[in-house]
């Protein structure tokens, strides 16, 4: 959770001075509101969000980033003042540039603020409870309650979104970039990598008797599989299937997008999940950790010597040491 906690320090600070220096830019050089403005005909709605944004906007980053750093109980909520803040103007400026086809710029830039904000909100809000052990039960409803929340979140992370940013760029008037035989390799690269996120989560729902999902996670820690070679397979194969998607439409938003989904998961969710799991196994876990790269496979499969079973997975009771 520090590491997460720091970050979120960082990236709010971060946020506030952006915000300071975009007013900036438009004071000094007026020249560049057009790309943000909302109105065709005047300025007036969009610089009349000067006073709410270095308000709002920077002083709750600023107030976030200072509440966070020295651990304040009011922390969390600074984080959700500044994430509403960036979410309501965000929301506003969309439902403006649908209706007048201007300042989809502006919306484009807020999306990942809004975004960040309302991660690093949820997270230290949420910390070490996002992470349960999944209830016992069979093994044929832990696959099918995994490969259900396959399904719907690749629909949703892989087509929907990417899809909607595709028609964002066309707002925009961003080129896509084309190539010969670009739809065959994207594709190929997109099979390629999905199976190694079925295999995964295949695998530790079969020897870890538990899903993706954290809230529903795995009850034993798996090193075999796909696990033995890389440390998070099934971030590995999502992050790849985001920049595969992204090669098939041709599109640098949705490379942009997958970018920030694997920052996202590389600063935030993965500390908090290698927290848990290093109190719920232990040594075992250090050990993993430290001979298994987590984004870099080996060239031969992790052994950790002290499986009963062929299944090389490590139980133990949670909480454990």
């Amino acid at each position: 959770m520090e590491k997460v906690r720091r970050f979120a320090t960082i990236y709010f600070a971060i946020q506030g001075i952006a915000v300071i220096l975009w007013w900036l830019l438009l004071y000094v050089e007026p020249a560049y509101r057009s790309h943000f403005q909302l109105d065709g005909n005047s300025q007036t709605s969009l610089l009349a969000f000067w006073l709410p944004d270095m308000v709002i906007m920077a002083g709750g980053s600023f107030s976030a980033a200072f509440l966070t750093a020295v651990k304040s109980r009011y922390q969390v909520t600074a984080m959700w003042i500044a994430a509403t803040a960036f979410a309501y103007s965000t929301l506003y400026t969309m439902s403006y540039a649908a209706m007048t086809g201007k300042g989809w710029l502006g919306v484009t830039l807020m999306l990942p603020a809004t975004l960040w904000s309302g991660v690093f909100a949820t997270t230290i809000m949420v910390g070490s409870e996002m992470f349960r052990a999944a209830v016992g039960t069979s093994t044929r409803n832990v696959l099918f309650k995994t490969f259900a929340q396959i399904a719907v979140v690749w629909s949703v992370v892989l087509v929907v979104l990417p899809y909607l940013l595709t028609l964002l760029e066309d707002e925009l008037g961003i080129q896509r970039y084309t190539f010969r035989y670009q739809a065959a390799i994207s594709i190929s690269a997109f099979l390629i990598v999905s199976v190694l996120g079925i295999w995964a989560a295949y695998t530790m729902s079969k020897i870890g008797k538990g899903t993706p999902l954290p809230l529903d996670h795995a009850r034993k820690m798996v090193v075999s599989g796909p696990y033995a070679f890389v440390r998070n397979p099934m971030a590995l194969s999502g992050i790849e299937q985001g920049l595969a998607v992204a090669l098939y439409f041709g599109s640098p938003l949705v490379m942009v997008y997958a970018l920030i989904g694997s920052a996202i998961w590389q600063l935030v969710f993965r500390p908090l999940e290698e927290d848990d799991l290093l109190v719920r196994f232990g040594m075992d876990f250090e050990e993993y950790r430290r001979e298994v790269r987590c984004w870099l496979p080996r060239f031969s499969p992790y052994q950790n010597g002290k499986s009963p079973d062929s299944s090389n997975s490590i139980e133990r009771p949670s909480g454990s040491m």
